[in-house]
């Protein structure tokens, strides 16, 4: 059992370490530092896909294992590794570079990557390299090999762009070309003498990057692999799996439509066919063809249940919403599921519909199932309320055997949370007061800490969820978050609740909850004292909350917040908005531009003048129109800081800035809603 790991909680360096079943010890397999002296040197293509896993380590961050578990590939600083776990050995080769994502077959004697331009295949063996795709003579401008495409590591969650066949015969590799989207910049002010960073960005109603798929041997014979991509110019899933043939997922432009396609040979055979008349969404772990049966998530409207389906029918239980598919079995199914939006446990699902909680309550992730003999392992991941720290558990046959060594530090903050249902729509609520507050003591003003977006809930049993929230509490803030209609976990109608309007709905359920928060403990809340701050759509909602209800929000920070919705990628925003060459007034409506002119609040505005997801012409643009009206506001831009603030000097003082910035702006505010 190999698994990633620091030295301890300060330690942002990835080791590859493993766990010795028979011996019941873990060792460390691989340490990056003794083999680079520099492990963070890496190529810039690799750091756009760490990027867009909102990968914060270094060292070893991710590896390919072959199907045995006997065999690892790695890339450190653009160089190619490679592990034999029995003799605790690594290598690495004379390989083209840089290597990126590099794939190990499943018989683990092959190893193919991506250099950006090129794919190529090395024998573990004998160290011959193979070409399997592009050209180092005449490479195409504009166009990658075997990486996953800009939309498909943002929004899709899928990180690669070449698969293994299950027979180790040869891959299915991801062609990208960009030359139809459109190019834009992203400058370093900070630093003038350095050039500007080419992007190729697919904002809403804009060209996409042209996505093809072709079938390779090992030789590098090339067969495209075609399905009509006027109709569906979205690849959101290759899987390969020595249970069934290759499935290969596509969409349609505006998500209402998904096909899954089987592969044999060059030839597509349609699997299945989703359609909603909203969006669809994409499900982790699915489809999967069992005993020639296929196992789906579909959303049954009658019920409203995000449910398992077999061929079409749907068989888990009503209200149990799943989030993801983890094992197949004959007996049953394996998910992250939960009737609860809080909770996302393990649930065993047998074909007759019978529900069993493998954990009951708090965070759960886990891995598949994997069969060894008789015997299933699985790797188990919790979090719960009451406990400061994840447990990371081994399984044999739905049973612990081994809870591995958690270095990491244990916040000296312990989050104090209460969990409410507020307003008609029962949004789940957590509520969270200084550490030192005595209850009924005196009225603390408020502090809204939403997302309150699709796919980002908050409010969830697990006491690591709230640790920032119980920080921002002991400044001397009640904080409130809400997870408001879009939210996931309640299911298909709650998520599309909000399609073609980020406006009225998730606005409204801020206020309720505010309202409710106040009602609830009337003598320990100043509902005439209420800020808001959040980060991307959490800092689109702050500022919108700010401009459209400056009666009950009175200040607000917004950190990398979408402002024009026409900014924002093509599959995220359509998905929910529609195109906006044919729907302008639903971007209009979903704009802050247009409210610009209704700002009397005061508003600081704080973007990383690196992020290449929500880039930093939101804020700018926004600024010019705020300064347009003579609106006062403040805007901090971030030299050198993407859509994330990974640098902690950075991160600690921002939160110190926003605080000082909402007290100064709260103690002003004394208008009652």
């Amino acid at each position: 059992m190999v698994f990633l790991r620091s030295e301890h909680g300060r330690d942002a360096v990835n080791s590859l370490w493993v766990y010795d079943i028979a011996q019941n010890v873990e060792r460390k397999l691989v340490d990056p530092r003794s083999l680079l002296s520099d492990t963070d040197d890496i190529p810039a293509a690799e750091r756009a896909r760490r990027e867009r896993l909102r990968e914060t380590t270094s060292g070893i961050t991710a590896y390919s294992s072959s199907e045995m578990g006997n065999h690892i590939a790695f890339a450190l600083a653009g160089q190619l590794f490679f592990t034999d776990v029995a003799t605790a050995t690594t290598r690495t080769f004379d390989a083209p570079g840089p290597i990126i994502d590099p794939r190990i077959s499943p018989d683990g004697t092959m190893i193919a990557w991506s250099t950006g331009a090129m794919i190529y295949c090395i024998n573990v063996l004998s160290s011959d390299t193979t070409v399997i795709a592009g050209s180092l003579e005449s490479p195409e401008e504009h166009v990658t090999w075997g990486l996953a495409d800009f939309i498909a590591a943002e929004e899709f969650d899928r990180s690669h762009g070449l698969w293994w066949l299950a027979d180790n015969s040869g891959l299915i590799v991801e062609r990208c070309d960009e030359s139809s989207v459109q190019q834009w910049w992203i400058s370093d002010p900070a630093n003038p003498q350095k050039e500007p960073i080419s992007q190729r960005y697919p904002a809403a109603g804009t060209p996409n990057a042209e996505v093809s798929l072709f079938l390779s041997d090992l030789n590098g014979a090339l067969t495209e692999i075609n399905w009509p991509k006027q109709d569906y110019e979205y690849l959101l899933n290759v899987r390969c799996s020595s249970d069934s043939q290759p499935i290969i997922s596509v969409s349609s432009r505006d998500q209402k439509v998904f096909v899954h396609y089987t592969l044999a040979g060059t030839t597509l055979t349609t699997l299945a066919t989703l359609h909603d008349d909203a969006f669809l969404e994409v499900i982790p772990g699915q489809p999967i063809i069992h005993n020639n049966n296929v196992i789906s998530v579909l959303d049954d409207v009658p019920t409203d249940t995000r449910a398992i389906a077999m061929n079409g029918s749907c068989f888990s239980p009503q209200g149990l919403q799943v989030h993801s598919v983890i094992s197949v079995t004959d007996t049953y199914v394996d998910v992250i599921a939960s009737y609860d939006s809080t909770l996302r446990e393990i649930v065993r699902v047998d074909y007759a519909g019978t529900a069993t909680h493998l954990t009951v309550g708090g965070i759960s992730s886990a891995t598949s199932e994997v069969e060894v003999g008789s015997d299933f392992y699985r790797v188990v991941v919790q979090s719960r309320l009451e406990s400061h720290s994840r447990t990371f558990e081994l399984w044999l046959n739905g049973s612990p055997i081994h809870v591995f060594d958690n270095l990491a530090e244990t916040p000296a903050i312990t989050p104090n949370v209460y969990q409410l249902e507020t307003g008609p729509q029962r949004v789940k609520t957590a509520v969270l007061f200084p550490t030192d507050h005595q209850m009924g003591s005196k009225a603390l003003p408020i502090l809204m800490r939403p997302y309150s977006g699709p796919h980002g809930a908050q409010v969830l049993d697990g006491a690591l969820t709230y640790v920032e929230d119980q920080w921002y509490a002991d400044q001397g803030f009640v904080v409130v978050i809400a997870d408001g209609r879009g939210t996931p976990g309640r299911g298909p109608l709650w998520d599309k609740s909000i399609h073609l309007d980020f406006v009225t709905a998730v606005l409204a359920d801020q206020v309720t909850a505010i309202r409710d928060v106040a009602s609830h403990f009337p003598d320990d809340v100043d509902a005439s004292r209420v800020g808001i701050m959040g980060w991307s759509f959490g800092g689109y909602l702050s500022a919108l909350a700010v401009m459209q209800e400056p009666d009950v929000f009175h200040a607000a920070v917004a950190g990398a917040p979408v402002t024009d919705w026409t900014l924002y990628d093509t599959a995220y925003t359509e998905r929910y908005l529609g195109n906006p060459n044919s729907d302008p007034q639903v971007y209009q409506h979903n704009s802050l531009f247009q409210r610009a002119a209704k700002l009397s609040r005061p508003l600081m505005l704080i973007h990383g003048l690196a992020d290449d997801n929500v880039v930093s012409a939101h804020t700018l643009k926004l600024s010019s129109e705020l300064l347009a009206h003579r609106k006062d506001h403040t805007v901090l831009p971030l030299s050198g800081v993407t859509h994330m603030t990974p640098q902690e000097v950075v991160a600690e003082n921002l939160m110190f800035l926003s605080v000082e910035f909402l007290k100064q702006h709260l103690n002003e505010s004394r208008t009652s809603i």
